[in-house]
C-alpha cells in the first residue's frame, strides 16, 4: 500500500518562508516537520563499543519519534576527552537513521582548559574589578579567529550544520574591561566607559553596551560568512534567549539583527516555560523579528533551569508552536527526551 504525505502546519510556513529567503540554507528544509533534540556527550559511556551501542539504540528510537535534527555539545576530542573520535561516529549513525548532525559552537562558554586558551589568558574576559573571569572575551579580534578556527575543524567533517549556542557574554553585561577592549573603544568613541556613570542615563555607557552587542554580532556574521563560502549547504543555526531587547542590553545578543539581516538559516529562541501564553507571545515575537529571513524553531524545555515540563504542557505547546507557523520545533534537552514526551509530537508529520 502506497504511503500518502501529508503536509503539517510547519512545512506550510517552511513554503512561505523559502519564497521569502532564497538565501537561506537548504539543510534546513525538508519534507517533514524539522524536529531537533539538544545532545550531550555525556550521555555516552566513554568506552566506544558501549557509547555506539547507546548510539545507535537512542538514535533508532529518535528516528521513530521523527527526530531529524540533532544539536551536538562538545563534539571534539579536546571537549569531551574521548579517545576516539565522537563528532564522527553522530555522523555514521545520524546519517544512517536519517537525522542530521550540528556541531555546536559555544562563544560565550566558561571556557575549557584547550591548550591554545591556555597559552592566551589575556583572551579571558577581564570585570569592571580588574578579576580575570573564565570566558573568552568576544570583543577581541584574536578570539574571533579562534572560534572561526574552531569551525573550521568541524567542517572537515560531514556535518549538515553548524550550530551556535552561548552567542552572547555572560549573564549580566559581564563585559570585559582589560586594557585592549578599552583601548578598541577609544580609538572609535575617544573615551574609555569607565570615563563616565556606568548606568543608561550615561549616553557613553549605552554606547557601550551596543559596541559590545555589535562585536558579538561581527563574530556571528564572520561565523555565516565561513559557512556560506565553502560552497556547502550548510545550515547556520543559533540559540537565543527569549526577548531580543533585553537580550541585546543584558547580554549582547542582537539576535533581531542576525535573523532580520539574513545573517542565519534558523534561530531556536529558547523558551524555557511551562506558561503556555509566555511560550506563544514569546514565539510570536521571534517570529515577527525573523520576518522570514530565516526560519525559527521553538526551543522547548523539558528540563531546565528555568522550567520542568509536563507531557500535557509540552503537548499544548507543540501545537502552539504548529498554529503560530514556526518551521520546526527543538527539545532540550536529550537527557529529558523520554518516550513519554516524544509521544506528544503524535500525529506523525508523514503518514
Amino acid at each position: 500500500m502506497k504511503t500518502v504525505k501529508t503536509t503539517t502546519p510547519f512545512v506550510l510556513a517552511a513554503i512561505v518562508s523559502a519564497v521569502l529567503m532564497a538565501g537561506c540554507s537548504q539543510a534546513v528544509s525538508d519534507t517533514t516537520e524539522n524536529r531537533a533534540v539538544w545532545l550531550h556527550p555525556g550521555m555516552f559511556s566513554s568506552d566506544r563499543d558501549t557509547a555506539l551501542m547507546k548510539m545507535k539504540e537512542l538514535f533508532s528510537s529518535y528516528r521513530e519519534a521523527g527526530i531529524n535534527n540533532l544539536f551536538c555539545y562538545f563534539t571534539m576530542k579536546e571537549e569531551n576527552g574521548f579517545s576516539w573520535d565522537y563528532l564522527q561516529a553522530l555522523i555514521d549513525e545520524g546519517h544512517e537513521q536519517d537525522i542530521k548532525i550540528h556541531p555546536m559552537i559555544l562563544p560565550g562558554y566558561p571556557v575549557r582548559e584547550v591548550e591554545e586558551v591556555l597559552q592566551h589568558p589575556e583572551w579571558l574576559v577581564v570585570n569592571i574589578e580588574g578579576d580575570t573571569n573564565n570566558y573568552l572575551n568576544p570583543a577581541l579580534p584574536e578570539v574571533h579567529d579562534y572560534w572561526l578556527r574552531r569551525v573550521s575543524e568541524a567542517m572537515k567533517y560531514d556535518i549538515d550544520g553548524i550550530h551556535i549556542d552561548y552567542a552572547r557574554y555572560a549573564i549580566d553585561q559581564k563585559f570585559s574591561y582589560d586594557s585592549t577592549t578599552i583601548s578598541l573603544f577609544r580609538d572609535l568613541h575617544g573615551q574609555s566607559p569607565l570615563d563616565g556613570e556606568n548606568n543608561c542615563g550615561s549616553i557613553l555607557w549605552c554606547e557601550w553596551i551596543g559596541w559590545n552587542a555589535s562585536r558579538m554580532t561581527d563574530l556571528v556574521a564572520k561565523i555565516s560568512d565561513l559557512v556560506r563560502s565553502s560552497g556547502r549547504d550548510l545550515a547556520v543555526g543559533v540559540d537565543v534567549f527569549p526577548d531580543n531587547e533585553t537580550a541585546q542590553v543584558m547580554i549582547g545578543q542582537d539576535w533581531d539583527e542576525w535573523a532580520a539581516e539574513g545573517r542565519i538559516d534558523l534561530i531556536c529562541p529558547m523558551l524555557y516555560t511551562n506558561d503556555t501564553a509566555l511560550y506563544r507571545r514569546y514565539l510570536i515575537r521571534a517570529l515577527e523579528a525573523a520576518e522570514g529571513r530565516c526560519q525559527v524553531w521553538a526551543g522547548t524545555g523539558l528540563r531546565t533551569s528555568h522550567n520542568v515540563i509536563t507531557p500535557e504542557i509540552l503537548k499544548a505547546q507543540i501545537a502552539i508552536a504548529r498554529q503560530a507557523g514556526a518551521e520546526g520545533i527543538a527539545f532540550f534537552s536529550g537527557y529529558s527526551f523520554t518516550r513519554e514526551m516524544s509521544e506528544q509530537l503524535q500525529p506523525p508529520a508523514v503518514q
